[in-house]
C-alpha cells in the first residue's frame, strides 16, 4: 500500500515536471515569436530613419508612440494650428494653415546628409554655429536648426507665412539670440532697394496683390561669426540672384555648406540653365551632390559631364532636385556615403 502511494506521488511529480517543461517550452517559443515581431518592427523603423544617430532614433520612436504627431489645441488662433514635428530629433512646433499639413515623409536624402555632416552634434557643441535659411516658407528647416541649438537667420516675405513663422517662434520659445527672422528679399540688387513681390518673370501678371519689400545682400550683413556653417536656399527659381549676393562670402571661404533647390522649369530658362555651371565654375565648391526628397540616396560627387547634362535631364522630366555643395576642406569625399550619378534612377533608365 505504501509502495503504491509512493508510485502515485512519483507519477504526479513526473506529470507536473512534464507539464512545467511543456509550459516553459511553449512560453519560450512564444517569447521568441514576440521578440521576432518586435525585432522586425525595430528594423523597419530603423530602415526608414537609418540616417540618424541611435539616440535620435530612440527619441523619434518614443515621440511616435507617445505623442503621435499630435496637434495642439489652438482655438484662439483659428487661422492656423500648431503641429509637433517629431519625424526626427529634436522635435519642434510648427504653425500651419488648418487645411494644410507638412509632408509626412521628411526630406530623406537631406536628413541623411545632415547626419553625415554631424549637423546636430555641431549645433549642440557650438551654439554660435550659423545656419541661414532663405525662402523659409513655413520655416521647417530653420526651426529644426534652432531646435538643434544653432544660431539661425531665416528670410521670408510672403505675408501669409510670415504670421505662421512668428507663431512657430513663439510656440518654440526660442530666444531672440538664437533665431533671427528677417522680412527682406535676398537679392544681388543693392541692399535696401524697394521692389515689388512677387517679382514676376516678364510674363503677364496673374495676381494684383503685389507688396513692396526691401532687398538685402548677404555680403552686406554683419554676421556675428566668421563662418556660416549651412546656407539653404529655396526661392522658386531665383537661387542664382541669392548666390550672386554672396560672392564675397564665397570668395573668402566663409560658407562651409550649401543646399539649394533646383527648379529647372521656374523663372527664366537661361537662368536655370547656367545655375549649375555658375556654382561649379564661379563658386568653386570642393564637392557637389544631387539629392531628392523621396529618396534616401545621395548621388555624386557630380562630375563636369554630369553638370553639363543636368539641366536637360531634369527639364525633360519636370523634376525638381536639391543640390548640395561642400566648400569646407574638412568635408572629404569619403565622409559622404553616396552613389555615382550615372546610377541615378530618377533621370537615367536602368
Amino acid at each position: 500500500m505504501i509502495g503504491l502511494r509512493s508510485n502515485q506521488k512519483y507519477y504526479r511529480w513526473k506529470q507536473r515536471k512534464l507539464y512545467y517543461i511543456c509550459t516553459l517550452l511553449r512560453w519560450s517559443k512564444l517569447r521568441w515569436i514576440i521578440l521576432s515581431i518586435l525585432f522586425f518592427i525595430f528594423i523597419t523603423e530603423f530602415y526608414e530613419n537609418r540616417s540618424i544617430t541611435y539616440p535620435a532614433f530612440i527619441q523619434i520612436t518614443i515621440n511616435k508612440f507617445y505623442s503621435n504627431s499630435k496637434e495642439q489645441d489652438n482655438s484662439t488662433n483659428p487661422d492656423h494650428i500648431i503641429i509637433l514635428m517629431n519625424d526626427r530629433a529634436p522635435a519642434y512646433n510648427l504653425a500651419v494653415p488648418p487645411d494644410e499639413r507638412p509632408f509626412a515623409d521628411p526630406d530623406r536624402a537631406q536628413a541623411r546628409l545632415l547626419e553625415q555632416l554631424h549637423f546636430f552634434d555641431t549645433c549642440r557643441r557650438d551654439p554660435s554655429t550659423i545656419v541661414v535659411h532663405i525662402g523659409a516658407y513655413l520655416g521647417d528647416f530653420g526651426l529644426y536648426s534652432a531646435a538643434c541649438g544653432c544660431t539661425v537667420y531665416m528670410f521670408e516675405v510672403k505675408p501669409e507665412v510670415v504670421r505662421l513663422i512668428n507663431s512657430s517662434i513663439r510656440h518654440n520659445s526660442f530666444p531672440s539670440s538664437r533665431l533671427h527672422f528677417i522680412q527682406k528679399i535676398v537679392s544681388d540688387l543693392p541692399s535696401n532697394t524697394t521692389v515689388k513681390y512677387p517679382p514676376g518673370d516678364g510674363s503677364p501678371p496673374i495676381i494684383d496683390d503685389y507688396i513692396s519689400v526691401q532687398t538685402i545682400r548677404l555680403d552686406d550683413i554683419k554676421w556675428p561669426s566668421q563662418s556660416i556653417f549651412m546656407l539653404k536656399i529655396d526661392v522658386d527659381g531665383y537661387e542664382l540672384n541669392v548666390l550672386r549676393s554672396a560672392t564675397k562670402l564665397f570668395a573668402e571661404k566663409r560658407i562651409q555648406h550649401l543646399i539649394f533647390k533646383y527648379h529647372p522649369w521656374l523663372h527664366n530658362r537661361t537662368t536655370q540653365e547656367i545655375l549649375m555651371p555658375y556654382v561649379k565654375n564661379e563658386l568653386k565648391p570642393k564637392l557637389m551632390y544631387n539629392l531628392y526628397r523621396t529618396d534616401n540616396t545621395i548621388y555624386g560627387p557630380l562630375r563636369l559631364r554630369d553638370i553639363k547634362v543636368f539641366y536637360e535631364q531634369h527639364i525633360k522630366l519636370d523634376l525638381a532636385a536639391d543640390i548640395y555643395a561642400a566648400f569646407s576642406d574638412k568635408t572629404l569625399k569619403s565622409s559622404i556615403k553616396s552613389k555615382p550619378y550615372f546610377k541615378n534612377k530618377h533621370v537615367i533608365p536602368e
